[in-house]
Parts: structure tokens; sequence; C-alpha cells
């Protein structure tokens, strides 16, 4: 296998990894959609098309496995095909949450459209960052890489807020508890897909520079 042949199957993996991402971002859209509006056959298609989004990270995976038997990779190479193997982890597990917000809308007893604009704000701010995060990945941009992981802050006030917004709610009416609490477990699963996409933008600055962000945290914190 030559030099092109390589960075041809590099950059295949690589589009790979855009079309997966556009896939589970999808499927979190579609899966929010279905809790806010009650819609339970859009959360039964979240639910089985989270097979797909497994099939392509076994499929993306053996293609990275393939690369690094027949060529053995090294150096800038190799960082990008294990930050691919990475990535496609993350974007499975953001399927998973996608798939466990579906199973909240099945089981749902509330049985009623809901309205909570801090879940589409967060739904929204979480499009955005994991866009950028593959953009990152794909232009190999480590300003914009770290800007990602920085933004999970942002949903982890959004996801507090939203929070103490629902214990009000209970207190109010304990009648609305079922309501409130099923809010909650959503906001967590998108506050969840927040910190998978931040680790996105980590492990791009890894394939960028070889130094994780975490470590560059944790040396900081360490002669702090």
């Amino acid at each position: 296998m030559t030099r092109e042949i390589l960075y041809t199957k590099i950059e295949e993996v690589e589009n790979d990894v855009m079309d997966m991402g556009t896939l589970c971002m999808d499927a979190l859209k579609n899966s929010v959609e279905s809790f806010l509006n009650d819609d339970k056959k859009l959360a039964k298609e979240v639910r089985e098309n989270d097979d797909i989004i497994d099939r392509k990270e076994m499929e993306i995976e053996e293609k990275c496995v393939s690369i690094i038997a027949l060529q053995q990779p090294v150096a800038s190479d190799l960082r990008t095909i294990l930050t691919v193997i990475k990535i496609i982890s993350k974007l499975e597990k953001i399927g998973d949450n996608a798939s466990k917000i579906a199973k909240i809308t099945l089981k749902s007893k509330v049985n009623e459209p809901v309205e909570n604009e801090l879940l589409n704000v967060m739904l929204d701010y979480l499009e955005i960052m994991l866009k950028d995060a593959l953009v990152s990945f794909k232009t190999r941009n480590e300003v914009l890489a770290r800007d990602v992981y920085n933004r999970d802050k942002k949903i982890d006030k959004l996801y507090n807020q939203l929070y103490r917004a629902m214990i009000s709610y209970i207190i109010e009416n304990p009648k609305n508890t079922t309501k409130a609490t099923e809010i909650i477990f959503v906001g967590k699963y998108l506050e969840r897909c927040s910190n998978l996409i931040a680790s996105i933008g980590d492990r791009v600055v890894y394939m960028i520079k070889g130094e994780r962000i975490k470590e560059e945290e944790f040396d900081f914190k360490h002669f702090e």
C-alpha cells in the first residue's frame, strides 16, 4: 500500500466519521422532538435507527484496524487513526443517549406534548457544538477544537438551570412530579452528550499536537 493509498483510506474514514456525526445529530434532534411532541412513532424510529449508528461504528473501526494492520502508520497518521476510533466511540454513545431519550417518550405517563424552552436551547447549542467538533477534526483546527471543549461549561449551566426550574415546578404542585422528572432525565442525557462532544474536541487536539487538553489541565493544577 503506497502513501497515496494510505491517505486515500484515511480520507475515507474521515468522511465516514462526518457521516456518522450527521446520523447521531439527527437521532438526537428526533429524540428530543419525539419527547416534546409526545410522538411515539418518531421515538420508535430513533430506537430502531440506533442499530444503524452501531453498525456504522463497527464498519469504521474495521477500516481503521485494516489500515493499521496493512500499512503500519506512524506519528501523525497513527494519531489520526487512533483519534477516529475514539471519536466514533463518542458518537456511538451520543446515539445511545438519543435512544434513551426516545425510550423516555415511549414509556412516558404524561402522554401529552411538553413545553420546555431550555431543552430546545440545549439541543440547538449541542447541534452547533457537534458540527464545530467535526469541522475541527476534518480541518485540523486546534483553536476550534479547544473552543468546543470549553463550551461544555455552557451546557452544564443550562442543565443546572433546568434542574432548578423543575424542582421549583414540583414544589409548586407535586402533581407535576412525573413530567418534571422526565424533563430532568432528558436534560441529563443532553448534558452527557455535551461531555462527549467536548471529549471529541480534546481528542482532536491530541491528533494535532500529540497532547490532550486534559493533560494540560492536570499539569496546571499540579503546579498551582
